[in-house]
């Protein structure tokens, strides 16, 4: 019994910030930050929280179907609204989502992606091909960031890179549809501190927290020289289980981090850039909203046809890394 996704939606705030608004906060130029990231804008939420967004988003992948058929809602974000309740279970409650169990994850930028394979394992575990039933027959999964929360408007090797919204993706058990053929998944350990964020707590009367500041930091040559490798294992070890090769793909939705990686990986590859899915121009990085943004915007574009192969990557802090092969 396959999986396939059955359903994309994708919501972004209002607010534009282009490079030359950048430009005011930081020194930079518009040239510059084009150059070193691909980037020309990003949305930032201002009245838009995240809840908001992935509902949005949530709204249009389910479309028309009947939503007491959503046994599942997944939402990966590392800049939840609140602790308690997570995102997940305010997107269950606004949606009427009765049936679903909900539950979110962070795994920072690679976060939809340990939510796709979550998704698809938790849906195969109570499939019975006898009896042609599943206990979860429909999953919503979401990414939701609203990285403007937590990021250094001072720091300009950073601050350029972000931006806020919300992709969502259906996924449905569906025995005449191949689906999601393989996925492989990967952790490496952040030895030299690549990728962060502390978390700010309020003190105690027994103890003092030494100081860690909400803030995003990263290394940039580190995460690129991560990023280029481990895209590549984990695509080949994808391919692998799927029994296909880099040329039978006819796309690649990458995770928009940031455009030279994406160039550097479609040479690493040898694939050309014009099977790459690039929509960090007009978004910037949304960590785990990213990858089912880029890939609505690879649907809405009409190049997408019945029945071609999607390699979708992804990377992000802990270091991670993950490629999943998908027939549409």
């Amino acid at each position: 019994m396959g999986v396939k996704i059955a359903g994309l939606g994708k919501c972004l705030p209002e607010k534009i910030v282009t490079n030359n608004e950048m430009a005011q906060l930081v020194d930079t130029s518009h040239e510059w930050i084009i150059e070193r990231t691909g980037i020309e804008r990003r949305h930032i939420a201002t009245t838009e929280s995240g809840v908001d967004m992935a509902c949005a988003a949530a709204e249009e992948a389910l479309g028309d179907l009947d939503r007491r058929t959503i046994g599942l809602v997944l939402v990966a974000t590392v800049t939840p609204d609140a602790i308690v309740p997570v995102n997940s279970c305010q997107i269950k409650r606004r949606l009427n989502l009765e049936n679903a169990i909900a539950f979110d994850m962070n795994a920072a930028c690679s976060g939809f992606m340990y939510g796709l394979w979550n998704a698809e394992a938790l849906m195969k575990n109570g499939a019975n091909p006898e009896s042609n039933t599943v206990e979860i027959q429909r999953a919503l999964v979401v990414g939701v960031e609203r990285l403007s929360r937590i990021t250094n408007w001072e720091e300009r090797s950073s601050c350029i890179l972000f931006g806020d919204g919300a992709g969502a993706a259906v996924l449905e058990n569906d025995s005449r549809e191949p689906g999601i053929l393989a996925t492989f998944i990967k952790n490496y350990d952040d030895k030299k501190g690549a990728l962060s964020c502390g978390k700010e707590y309020h003190g105690t009367p027994f103890w003092e927290d030494e100081p860690s500041p909400q803030l995003v930091t990263l290394h940039g040559r580190a995460i690129f020289k991560f990023a280029a490798g481990a895209i590549e294992e984990v695509t080949a070890a994808a391919l692998g289980k799927a029994g296909l090769t880099l040329e039978e793909i006819d796309w690649f939705v990458p995770h928009q981090a940031n455009g030279r990686i994406i160039e550097a990986v479609s040479r690493r590859l040898g694939q050309p850039i014009e099977k790459f899915q690039i929509s960090i121009r007009e978004t910037g990085n949304v960590s785990a909203a990213s990858i089912p943004m880029a890939f609505y915007d690879l649907v809405q574009s009409g190049k997408l046809k019945k029945g071609q192969k999607i390699a979708i990557i992804g990377f992000g802090g802990g270091l991670s890394a993950a490629a999943a092969i998908v027939q549409w």
